[in-house]
């Protein structure tokens, strides 16, 4: 075929400039484009005609609408409730079916007057082909939209960050020198004046072979000499941190941030293949303000009391937004997020467990929904509970743990962490409980699925250990699975209870709002957004018995024993990790603003988040159409 369009100019001109507008053509080559649309056709079809369905067979047509509105519906003999898609402007249907030569499952309607261009599938086979852009849209749909939409992201909030320095580039890009280091026989005294030369606070000690075996640092330096444990004879490996930290060099700044809280570190040696090809400090990484993940978590090891504790937690707050102005991605920035929350919390429960008699009491404190799933946004209040082991009554033992938990509760909540509306708090007696209670009570409510033990297991059974005993979480969480795994009907009622969340698609328009006075003609994104994929996660969860609690980690590790197709398994997780990430960058905005901090209006973003945003909740209902399917509803 010539790669010349037979078009004439004025109509090839105006078929490019809407292709150029809308994905993938927006992201392809000058030439892939004009090969394009020299091979489209102009079709109109009146409203209510049907374009395209099951019946005819292996499809060998793709339309990109040019003007209108096409809905997409599965028959009721496919489903036991039907499904709907609605595509627009720009946006073509069905690739999957073209590219992979096979019937579609959807029958194509148009919903208003639509104007379709229409090409064959040898041309689609060619642009895969010519185009790698084309390719992986078609391969990574939801993936590819993401990443654009973290990109876009970044730019927009430029302005609020003090510097660039871009959390989501690999280690090799933020390496600034070669590395220092020596052998484990060199003196200490020649290794300081190895630093000292250098001009750096580290050095690495080193194998023959470059493997990393030990890091010594200005703050071992002085820490020994405090100690009065010094010799400038002695062997640098004498004094050396052995087994230091690393990351390979692929690895992102925002993977080394996060560790290097987790881990209580400066220094993320970066290693290819297990030799050392750098080293990237704590400054390194954040450049961009004067806080850092560091001097924050310092902060909090170091808080003597609430009102340090309240101070740390702003920093906090200052800093998860300055990351999510960099576009760190979402996964990084939820993790984070529960990592700095987690070490808060954790000194919380220390300062008050020093004013209360608990001494030989073997207890547990947990995190419960979305601090137990680690999917904390910036709007979240307290989830959590107390399991104890103890020979004495449990009325006595909780006798001695519930004023303290009342105390870790207030000063939570001082800190910017809000009392639970539902009062689910380790405060209160209810959920300060015995391990065997706690069995009894996870029993209950499998045994009995009635309508308030099904809500309570989208809420308890998301626990994690977060102080205290973790033998007895992993003691609950094994009896929990064994129960749950054998209960199907237990499992079937809670699927049944997911699906009463529907995603917000409908026939006018594509996303159906709701709501009245200032949250009117809006999406809620927790409820309609985020929760099909959590409640799905955890399902299936239980019924693989995963000790898993994160929704990702749930999706991929049961994908895996159920035997979903990874990338469908991506899908998903990167549908529900764009909700996340809109949940987020709404509730930073807003922070302050008395609405619904997880309600939006579609029609205020761009229209590329609006395009993903119809993705995901697609995905969200191909969610719970697998759910249907698997339990037979």
């Amino acid at each position: 075929m010539a790669d010349t369009p037979n078009l004439p100019n004025v109509i090839a001109a105006a078929t490019l400039e809407l292709l150029r507008r809308h994905a993938p053509f927006d992201q392809m080559d000058q030439e892939s484009l004009i090969f394009l649309a020299g091979r489209l056709k102009l079709a109109y079809y009146a409203q209510g005609r049907i374009i395209l369905e099951p019946r005819h067979g292996a499809v060998r047509t793709l339309f990109i609408i040019q003007r209108g509105l096409v809905r997409g519906d599965l028959s009721a003999e496919s489903l036991p409730q039907p499904g709907e898609l609605e595509f627009g402007e720009g946006e073509c249907f069905p690739l999957g079916a073209v590219a992979d030569h096979r019937p579609t499952a959807y029958t194509y309607t148009a919903a208003e007057d639509t104007f379709c261009y229409e090409t064959g599938a040898e041309v689609v086979a060619e642009l895969m082909r010519r185009s790698p852009e084309f390719h992986a849209f078609h391969t990574q749909y939801a993936n590819n939209l993401l990443q654009r939409s973290y990109a876009a992201l970044q730019s927009d909030y430029a302005q609020l960050t003090v510097s660039q320095q871009p959390l989501h580039t690999s280690l090799r890009e933020l390496i600034r020198r070669e590395p220092l280091s020596c052998a484990p026989e060199d003196s200490l005294q020649s290794a300081l004046q190895s630093m000292q030369r250098a001009k750096t606070g580290s050095i690495i000690i080193v194998s023959p072979d470059d493997v990393p075996l030990g890091i010594f640092t200005e703050r071992d330096l002085l820490k020994r000499t405090a100690a009065g444990d010094i010799d400038l004879a002695k062997s640098i490996g004498s004094y050396m941190t052995v087994a230091p930290r690393t990351l390979p060099s692929t690895a992102s700044g925002a993977d080394a941030a996060m560790l290097m809280v987790k881990w209580g570190i400066r220094h993320m040696l970066v290693v290819d293949e297990g030799r050392l090809v750098g080293v990237v400090a704590e400054r390194d990484l954040f450049a961009l303000s004067r806080l850092s993940m560091r001097a924050i978590s310092d902060s909090i090891d170091i808080a003597k009391d609430f009102k340090d504790l309240k101070t740390a937690a702003a920093g906090m707050r200052r800093l998860e937004g300055n990351m999510l102005a960099q576009g760190v991605g979402t996964e990084n920035l939820t993790q984070l997020i529960a990592t700095l929350n987690d070490r808060l919390s954790c000194r919380a429960i220390e300062l008050q467990a020093a004013w209360h008699d608990l001494a030989g009491l073997d207890w547990c404190w947990i995190a419960l929904g979305s601090e137990g799933r680690r999917e904390q946004t910036f709007a979240t209040d307290q989830d959590n509970g107390i399991i104890f082991r103890d020979p004495r009554p449990a009325a006595e033992v909780r006798a001695l743990l519930l004023p303290f938990a009342q105390e870790v509760n207030r000063v939570l909540d001082a800190c910017g962490f809000p009392l639970c509306k539902g009062n689910i708090m380790a405060g209160n007696p209810e959920w300060c409980l015995s391990l065997a209670e706690w069995q009894s009570k996870f029993s209950g409510w499998i045994r009995s699925p009635e309508p308030k033990a099904l809500l309570n297991s989208t809420i308890f059974f998301d626990f994690r250990a977060l102080w205290g005993n973790a033998e007895l979480a992993e003691k609950l969480r094994s009896g929990l699975n064994l129960e749950a795994h054998d209960n199907q009907r237990f499992l079937r009622a809670m699927a049944a209870n997911a699906l009463e969340s529907q995603p917000p698609l409908g026939m006018f328009r594509n996303i159906v709002t709701s709501g009245s006075g200032r949250q009117a003609h809006t999406v809620n994104l927790k409820a309609q957004g985020s929760r099909p994929f959590v409640d799905a996660a955890r399902i299936y969860a239980l019924a693989a018995g995963l000790a898993q609690t994160n929704t990702a980690e749930r999706l991929r590790a049961s994908g895996a024993r159920l035997n979903v197709p990874p990338a469908e398994i991506e899908a998903m997780v990167d549908a529900f990790h764009f909700v996340l990430l809109l949940r987020l960058r709404h509730q930073h905005l807003a922070s302050g603003d008395p609405g619904d901090v997880n309600r939006i209006d579609p029609d205020r973003l761009n229209a590329l988040d609006r395009r993903i945003l119809k993705e995901a909740f697609r995905q969200a209902r191909n969610v719970q159409t697998r759910l249907q399917l698997d339990f037979q509803l």
